[in-house]
């Protein structure tokens, strides 16, 4: 009989990977870092030789026994990866062969996250998705690292993986990124008119600079710039740049 907890997962079980995860992941000793997905721990001892502690995920309570054996700074959480990870506020770094069913939930939940850095395994077809995902590159820049052949999982997958990092960006206002700042805004408040979420960013943003902006100002500086009748946010994206670079605040 089949495991139903592992019918979605696959295993990487080439070790060479398995360092190059950890590598790419730029560890050091104060970091505390989960993992989703942790299996036999095959990635969770290079992770425990490097970092602070690690917070080991695993859904399986068949792989409880060889992940406690991995070393004192590894906790580990038997239990479901999103579950774990809304709940988890302190982390510095993540990593993961995602199994397939939390591979398209994860990322839209770490833009809300705190964090530095992610090393992950997606499907080959997902990373192009993602990459190309405007309200998600908001928030994180996805780096391409390689192709990984399915031959190099247990058991093996249809197709091949990407493995890939991803870095949270800044915060824009720390930045002095207005484009970022007003794109943010516009995408945390979803249910608003796009002019008036563009109106109270541009109140928000003058805010943060220690000036003062009214709502009427704010209205005639958008109807200038012909910003009130913007069609979405893939449209939006370049007006908005435009725009902000003429923008004195």
């Amino acid at each position: 009989m089949k495991n139903e907890n592992l019918l979605d997962q696959f295993f990487l079980i080439n070790e060479k990977i398995d360092e190059k995860m950890v590598e790419a992941g730029e560890v050091l000793e104060n970091d505390n870092v989960i993992e989703i997905g942790a299996g036999r721990g095959f990635v969770t001892k290079h992770l425990a030789k490097k970092a602070k502690k690690v917070s080991a995920v695993e859904i399986d309570p068949l792989f409880e026994k060889d992940l406690k054996k991995i070393g004192d700074n590894v906790e580990v959480i038997i239990g479901e990866g999103l579950e774990y990870l809304d709940e988890k506020t302190t982390f510095s770094k993540i990593f993961s062969s995602l199994p397939s069913s939390i591979v398209e939930p994860i990322f839209p939940l770490l833009c809300k996250k705190r964090f530095n850095l992610g090393v992950f395994l997606i499907p080959l077809k997902y990373w192009e998705k993602l990459s190309s995902d405007f309200q998600l590159n908001i928030y994180l820049k996805p780096e391409f690292i390689e192709e990984v052949e399915k031959e190099n999982f247990n058991p093996q997958p249809k197709t091949n993986w990407a493995l890939i990092k991803i870095l949270k960006k800044p915060d824009p206002l720390k930045e002095n990124d207005k484009t970022g700042f007003l794109m943010k805004y516009i995408c945390e408040h979803p249910t608003a008119k796009l002019k008036n979420s563009l109106m109270e960013a541009l109140i928000t943003y003058t805010k943060s600079q220690g000036k003062a902006l009214t709502k009427n100002q704010a209205r005639e500086i958008l109807k200038k710039n012909n910003l009130h009748n913007g069609e979405g946010l893939s449209v939006l994206n370049k007006e908005i740049s435009d725009f902000c670079k003429n923008l004195q605040v």
